[in-house]
């Protein structure tokens, strides 16, 4: 097992499978070789989320393309060539991660922009006061419903309706208030929202978990915290058997699952995308991490999922099967602080040995380590907890 991880190191979406490394060696190709990390990422491109249809064909034909030239190829032309490879790969997804940030940046300027002139319009009517119940209702009200929206444009004729309602409030009663940046915060805490299954989204993992490592440094480490990743096992499967939307019920079912396994107030469940979900457990040790993470994974694959064709609306006839998934479990430790990323993880993905900020140094080696006990799980056989570090 050691010797494995040794060779070869990917992240969750990429977990590897004895079969496909069994089909590569075949082809000749050595065990540690970079073309085995290269073919993991070709047979997962699609939870590649930053590509599109097209851009993934691309990539395989590459790949293909790429494998008539290693016959011949001495061990250097073959991690030659694989570099090549891994570096037209890397360039379509930064088109693709560039092309997603735009469309954020986008939508973001919209949505500021309608916030901005309806506050400056407001300003005009009301002048400077004392904030009265009119404002907690428009943010009350307007929250409810962008929770309910299924998509951005929605979300921006929910934001101006909300504005030209209390405008006309304002005007009937003539009572005067003061719109403060708190309006704005609570607009902008529905974009931590996942809209399928109503638990928190990656925009709130890639926010808080930084955060809550911070607080971590600042206590010493003596608040415990711990990391969880979920994968369904064989999800793709639920999708090509039954269709995208009974996997989209099963996703929900899932989260449902995992959030009442959560302590209200205090656990945060995330669902990072596709069928990967996470959970932070503040104040909550490896062997509790591991207990719960148990908890979730029986609950989760002795219940079998029934789909009526009334509830679906989408399948021929009913339809029933079980989910099974696997956990991975990483405790954050304060020695970290003492030790290179490289010395946690041998050639961590995520880490950049560069970066000397502790707190997104610790937040990488969390992520990192917790994702190997994931990818240690699924390597074992799946339907399985595993803690970072153990055998």
């Amino acid at each position: 097992m050691a010797g494995k991880k040794d060779s070869i190191l990917i992240a969750s979406p990429l977990i590897a499978c004895n079969p496909f490394c069994a089909e590569l060696k075949e082809k000749g190709l050595p065990y540690d070789s970079i073309w085995l990390q290269i073919g993991h990422v070709i047979r997962h491109l699609d939870y590649v989320t930053c590509l599109s249809d097209e851009q993934r064909l691309l990539v395989r034909e590459a790949f293909e393309e790429y494998l008539k030239l290693l016959p011949g190829q001495g061990k250097a032309g073959v991690e030659r060539l694989g570099l090549d490879l891994l570096g037209e790969i890397d360039k379509l997804k930064r088109a693709g991660v560039t092309k997603s940030l735009k469309m954020e940046q986008d939508f973001n300027a919209d949505l500021l922009n309608a916030i901005s002139k309806n506050l400056h319009q407001l300003r005009l009517i009301i002048g400077k006061a004392e904030t009265c119940g009119m404002i907690e209702s428009l943010k009350a009200d307007t929250l409810q419903s962008i929770k309910s929206a299924k998509g951005r444009a929605e979300i921006l004729k929910i934001v101006e309706s909300g504005f030209r309602d209390l405008h006309r409030k304002v005007k009937t009663s003539q009572e005067k208030m003061e719109i403060s940046l708190e309006s704005l915060l609570v607009l902008e805490a529905n974009a931590i929202i996942d809209k399928l299954t109503g638990i928190f989204n990656r925009r709130f993992f890639d926010q808080e978990l930084p955060k809550i490592v911070e607080t971590f440094i600042d206590k010493q480490g003596k608040v415990p915290f711990s990391l969880m990743l979920l994968d369904i096992d064989r999800f793709k499967e639920i999708n090509d058997t039954y269709g995208h939307f009974i996997g989209d019920r099963a996703l929900q079912r899932v989260a449902a699952i995992i959030q009442n396994n959560c302590r209200a107030g205090i656990d945060s469940p995330i669902r990072l995308g596709g069928d990967e979900f996470a959970l932070f457990l503040i104040g909550t040790n490896e062997a509790n991490a591991v207990k719960k993470g148990e908890n979730i994974r029986r609950e989760i694959s002795k219940r079998t999922m029934s789909f009526t064709q009334r509830e679906t609306d989408a399948a021929p006839h009913d339809v029933s099967f079980t989910v099974e998934v696997s956990i991975g479990v990483c405790q954050l430790d304060i020695a970290w602080q003492g030790m290179a990323p490289n010395e946690l993880n041998k050639n961590p993905v995520f880490c950049d040995a560069a970066d000397d900020n502790p707190i997104a140094k610790l937040t990488c080696m969390l992520a990192e380590s917790t994702d190997q006990a994931l990818y240690q799980a699924k390597d074992l056989g799946r339907n399985q907890v595993r803690a970072f570090g153990r055998e």
